[in-house]
């Protein structure tokens, strides 16, 4: 088979695959949630304004593809909880900006080092050259998946 010829199946197989890795690693992740008031939901509020930096309720929304009124509920928790920040927009006076606070963060990387470390576990069990093999065929797929997102 060459460049560019995949069958269906084939690719039906891989997003299998690659959806239970990531369910795997994401409940593992989530366990470090139990030591924590937060729900999952609240937990991905966290993500997206660890991730992609400051937000306005509507971007959150829009982000997580919730209602208004589940997001504020979230984030009145999270307010709560002094994992997130809210103040006043500079741009305009009558919306806010939610920010994650450093406990926020803290909790992030706390769950991000628990999914390294299982990670790293379960890659023990796998030969070096095919670690590397591995993480030059996920590089390749995201730069095409990133160059393709562009042009759609």
């Amino acid at each position: 088979m060459s460049v560019g010829e995949v069958k269906k199946e084939d690719a039906a197989i891989l997003e299998k695959n690659l959806r239970t890795i990531s369910t795997r690693i994401r409940r593992e992740g989530r366990k470090v949630l139990r030591d924590f008031p937060i729900t999952p939901a609240q937990f991905d509020v966290l993500q997206v304004l660890f991730f992609n930096g400051e937000k306005r309720m509507s971007d959150i929304s829009r982000w997580l593809g919730i209602t208004k009124s589940t997001t504020t509920g979230l984030v009145k928790r999270l307010i709560d909880a002094d994992l997130v920040e809210r103040r006043r927009s500079d741009k305009d006076r009558r919306s806010y900006i939610i920010d994650i606070s450093a406990a926020g963060k803290t909790l992030i990387e706390k769950v991000i080092d628990r999914r390294v470390e299982y990670l790293k576990s379960v890659m023990t069990e796998i030969k070096s050259d095919q670690v590397k093999e591995l993480e030059v065929i996920v590089k390749n797929l995201l730069e095409i998946m990133d160059s393709k997102k562009t042009k759609d």
